[in-house]
């Protein structure tokens, strides 16, 4: 009986997280980021290491 009531348990909770993945969200509630990307012009040249 304690084993019919975990597995119900877990279905349900299983249930609402797809209905609350589901609900659709507005897009105004993303934040917006200041990033802006940095183009490096110096040559990075690998460094091997000798034991």
């Amino acid at each position: 009986m304690l084993k019919l009531a975990v597995v119900v348990v877990c279905f349900s909770l299983c249930g609402a997280g797809t209905f609350i993945v589901s609900t659709p969200q507005d897009e105004k509630s993303q934040q917006k980021t200041n990033v802006m990307p940095i183009k490096n012009h110096k040559i990075v040249r690998p460094v091997w290491i000798c034991a």
